[in-house]
């Protein structure tokens, strides 16, 4: 296989999955359960209206919402191909498999009517059959962008369609990468585990080492990753409902405003972390305080 030219490869480098039928709907379930059930359990933890242990809490946020997100990621892993577009074609390739598609036999581009499991499009051929393979990108404007400058004649509806134009804004931010998470919500739950913890303690115990000097080291760490178990789960459901509520305005915002999306986003952004890295430490101060 020769490598594409600098001329003629503009994608390189642009990475995507390709997802055959079968393993899109499975990919997209996965999805959707595992973000629709962080709602979900918010909206439980809000009926119920009181306490929840820790053990409960967190084997629903673990079986419904992360071994889900955590299957769909694998799957997306085994499908990962890199784009490019060269002499002509389209070429989608990954280990063992390519898929070649004559630029020049594209007639649309569809984008997905949801981004499941996530922003993607389909190739609709001048025969009027589709490629059997919808290819999910983080940023589907690129991929029109190359095919048009490859000599596709798409048109404008793509370019235009609220998805992309929503998916676009959001790839203009910068991608979180793994470490973002576990900072976000392993390392940073101490700051509420810290004043929750030092409070029980005193009320409890009489002071911050009193349980350790009652019962022992064991009993004193089992009360502290209690703790801290309980703000995981509670931060990772208060932002999972901050951002849903955002995505949403983002959503319409593409729909009705086009220009106006990438400004949104960055504002969304902004206010998602004061309400999240400031906010947090606020509610748990605020009741000391009163």
């Amino acid at each position: 296989m020769s490598s594409p030219s600098a001329e003629s490869d503009a994608t390189s480098g642009l990475r995507a999955y390709a997802w055959p039928p079968l393993w899109r709907l499975v990919g997209g379930a996965l999805v959707a359960v595992g973000q629709g059930s962080l709602l979900a359990i918010a909206a439980w933890l809000v009926e119920v209206a009181g306490p929840v242990t820790v053990a409960r809490l967190g084997s629903l946020v673990v079986a419904f919402a992360l071994l889900p997100q955590a299957a769909a990621a694998l799957v997306r892993r085994a499908l990962t191909a890199r784009l490019v577009v060269q002499g002509g074609q389209l070429v989608v390739e990954r280990p063992g498999w390519r898929l070649d598609v004559p630029v020049a036999s594209i007639a649309a581009l569809r984008p997905w009517r949801l981004p499941l499991p996530g922003p993607g499009l389909g190739l609709r051929l001048r025969s009027g059959r589709g490629v059997a393979y919808g290819l999910e990108t983080r940023d589907p404007l690129a991929l029109v962008d190359a095919l048009t400058d490859g000599g596709a004649d798409v048109g404008a509806a793509a370019r235009e369609h609220p998805l992309v134009v929503y998916a676009h804004a959001k790839a203009r931010t910068r991608e979180r990468r793994w470490w973002h998470r576990v900072g976000k919500f392993v390392l940073f739950p101490l700051v509420p585990t810290a004043v929750w913890f030092n409070a029980h303690q005193h009320i409890a115990y009489g002071g911050l080492l009193g349980q350790y000097y009652l019962e022992g080291l064991r009993p004193y760490l089992t009360t502290l990753v209690v703790s801290w178990g309980l703000a995981a789960c509670y931060l990772l459901l208060y932002a999972a409902v901050a951002r849903a509520a955002a995505e949403a305005i983002l959503l319409v915002t593409a729909a009705v405003a086009p220009s106006l999306p990438a400004r949104v986003r960055r504002a969304a952004e902004i206010t998602l972390g004061l309400l999240y890295y400031g906010g947090i430490p606020a509610l748990v101060v605020l009741p000391f305080l009163t």
